[in-house]
């Protein structure tokens, strides 16, 4: 969890930067950023919605007088973050159809705010109920919703993801990450991931990425 966290701190606080630096009429250059912000808000999005289905009901089941009040503000925060997705997404169709200052300001205001939510939604997690989790979430149930967002990404999208979330954990995590997937894939994503996310991540950030 805390590297799919640190994978969208990292790509919200680069995705208004990158909004900005497009020239205005460059459509080829747009597509590519607006193709790559599109891919972390449909991660984002299917890992709240895993949380809101998978764990949020079983905190509030089995620690409701303890983590009650946390869940809710959590819960309040994801709908906040739902309709700021719903903003952004509207604005970069926008700005994708016809690059312009203009646009790409509102685009990257958007973006701006989300991340500074997603944020402190983020460290609201880490810091008063992941610590916790393990006295009421089985390993079991963990994985199960380790793997929701994973599994309902688009198969051609899940190395670059895969790749992404590597590129933030030690060797010990990617094995637990792929603890529970099917021997083919664990056995060829730490290859192919790491070298789709580099493509990717060169293409998104250039050379220096």
């Amino acid at each position: 969890m805390l590297v799919v966290h640190e994978a969208f701190r990292q790509s919200y606080a680069r995705l208004p930067g990158l909004v900005r630096e497009v020239s205005p009429g460059d459509v080829e250059r747009a597509a590519v950023v607006a193709e790559h912000a599109q891919l972390i808000e449909e991660f984002l999005h299917l890992h709240h919605k895993g949380e809101d289905e998978l764990l949020w009901p079983k905190l509030l089941e089995r620690a409701g007088d303890r983590l009650g009040d946390v869940v809710a503000l959590l819960e309040s925060q994801h709908e906040e973050i739902a309709e700021l997705l719903v903003e952004t997404a509207k604005r970069l169709a926008l700005w994708r159809a016809q690059p312009a200052k203009d646009s790409g300001e509102r685009l990257a205001d958007s973006l701006e705010r989300l991340g500074g939510l997603l944020t402190e939604h983020l460290s609201i997690e880490e810091k008063d109920v992941l610590p916790i989790v393990p006295e009421y979430v089985t390993a079991k149930e963990w994985h199960e919703l380790g793997d929701h967002a994973i599994n309902a990404l688009p198969k051609s999208k899940l190395p670059i993801v895969f790749g992404m979330l590597a590129s933030y954990a030690d060797p010990d995590v990617v094995k637990l990450m792929l603890s529970t997937a099917p021997l083919v894939p664990r056995l060829i994503m730490p290859v192919l991931g790491p070298r789709a996310y580099a493509r990717h991540a060169r293409k998104v950030y250039g050379a220096a990425a």
